[in-house]
Parts: C-alpha cells; structure tokens; sequence
C-alpha cells in the first residue's frame, strides 16, 4: 500500500498537444482510471492534477501537492507531440531521473506493459530538465501514453480506451508486468535489480557505436544527454558504417534500405526530415538535427 501522486498534464488555460486526440482531454481520462484502479489495489490517491491556470501555477501546483504530501511516488501522465502529422506508429516513453533505481524499475515495468498493448517502446528517458522530475522529492514517472498525431498510435489508443490503458499504468506502478504476474521489489532499496529492458536501447547502440569509432568516451547507459549529443559525429553524404545505419533505421528506413551508405536516397529523408521539424534543410545531419534525432 502506497501514497501514489497523479496528474494530468495542462489545463484548459494553458492548453498541451492536440492533433487527432487532445491531451489535456485524454490525459485526464487515463489518470481517473489510474485513480479507481489504484485505489482498488489499497494504494492512496493523492489528486496532483490543478484547475485551469498559467503554466508556472500548472507545473507548481503539481509538484507542491506531491511534495507536501510526501507521496511515494508521482505520476504525471502526458500525450506527446512532435510532427504536424504523422502517418504511422511512434509509441509510449517515460521521462525519468535516471539516479532513481525505483523509478527506473518503475518505469520500465509501465513501458512493458504499454508496449504489450500494442504501443511501440521508445524506452526510458533522461528528463531532468522537465520541472515535474527536477523538483519533486520522491521518484517521478513522467508517463507519455502515445503520439496525438500518428494515425496508428491513436488507432490503437482509441480502441484500448482511456481505462484500459489506465490499467496498464496501474499494474506496472504495483509491480506487475505483461501477463500480470507480480514482481516483488523492496522500494527501500537502492540496488533494485532492473529488468533488462532499462534503457533506450537504440540510444545506447548508438552510444557504443560513437565510442567503438572514437568520437567520444561516454557511458553506454540508453539515457539521451549532453554526452550523447556531443559524441555524435557530423554525418553526410558518402559516409558509411552503424551511425549511418543508425540514423536510417531512425528515421524508419526499410531493412533492405538500411545499408548504412549515406547517398543520395539518405540524403534526401534527411532533407524531408530536417524541412518537417523546422531545420536548415541541407542534408547534412550536424547538432541541430542530431537533436531532433535523439528525441
């Protein structure tokens, strides 16, 4: 039994994505799920969620209620946006303190079940540059259920429904994963033994690959930061080798197209890729697009 803090992400006042679903619609569905459900388990249920405000007032009233009423843990839930529209799958990720062992436990265990819905894993993320885990004093899941614009991400979110996936929050904060079995963690401990699918994987191939070829020096861990963005070499037309490979299969190249030759069929994604995201469209994948990528 539990002091969970929930919360849904934005208000009517200071509004979030909105495409083919809206966030602050949708968000609001899935935490009053994630409330029946966890109060049905035996775990307290404290509302982290504010009227309609300012964003500062938004951010703070979340994180103050969680704080002052010392929680266990807290729950934003988001719905993510990034392209105008999108045709096609991009999935569920969890913006975390990557220090936490528990929220990575955590994390990790909502990710899978989501993922068993039909979700497409984009894995655990550094966010401690967003206010929600930079300022609460307990761990924080910061949970972004799909994509508002990809047609197949909302598909799926409309057939599950808003309970359903709720559901799946709920089991993986109580520590049970895929077909429900439960998984004992002592939430006290700070060597919680973490489930493989930790991190980000491509991030960490990616990692590793900027290490093998010398670029940089960093620690192989799936987490997007500073050191990651660094490491990543200024990539163009004619190279060839795994970073190549790895920006095509990012950019979803078909496996046959994945041959990590930067040509001209590369060069020209990037330049699409680089014109959809508001970028100097030049085909030459520098920081800004690496940014982009690295999302």
């Amino acid at each position: 039994m539990e002091k969970i803090g929930t919360r849904g992400g934005h208000n009517r006042q200071c509004e979030g994505a909105s495409a083919i679903i809206n966030e602050v619609t949708e968000d609001r569905n899935v935490c009053a799920a994630m409330n029946e459900n966890l109060k049905n388990a035996g775990d307290t249920v404290v509302n982290c969620t504010p009227e309609n405000c300012g964003e500062n007032e938004d951010l703070n009233y979340g994180t103050d209620t969680a704080n002052n009423n010392h929680v266990d843990l807290f729950v934003p839930i988001h719905f993510n946006n990034t392209y105008t529209n999108y045709n096609g799958a991009i999935g569920s990720e969890i913006w975390i303190n990557p220090s936490s062992s528990i929220s990575v436990a955590t994390g990790t265990r909502i990710l899978n079940n989501l993922q068993a819905l039909g979700f497409k894993n984009r894995g655990l993320k550094n966010g401690m540059h967003l206010h929600d885990v930079r300022a609460t004093n307990m761990p924080t899941v910061l949970v972004e259920v799909c994509f508002v614009e990809a047609t197949e991400d909302v598909e799926l979110y409309k057939k599950l429904g808003a309970d359903v996936v709720g559901k799946a929050i709920t089991d993986g904060i109580n520590g049970k994963v895929g077909s429900h079995a439960p998984i004992i963690i002592n939430k006290q401990a700070s060597n919680v033994t973490i489930p493989e699918t930790r991190v980000n994987n491509s991030i960490a191939q990616l990692q590793d690959e900027c290490n093998r070829q010398g670029f940089s020096n960093q620690k192989v861990d799936g987490f997007n930061g500073t050191n990651t963005l660094a490491g990543c070499p200024l990539t163009k037309f004619g190279a060839n080798g795994n970073i190549t490979k790895w920006i095509q299969k990012r950019l979803g190249f078909p496996t046959n197209l994945q041959t990590g030759y930067f040509g001209d069929i590369t060069k020209n994604a990037i330049i699409k890729y680089q014109a959809a995201m508001g970028l100097n469209a030049d085909g030459i994948v520098g920081q800004g697009t690496w940014t982009a990528l690295l999302r």
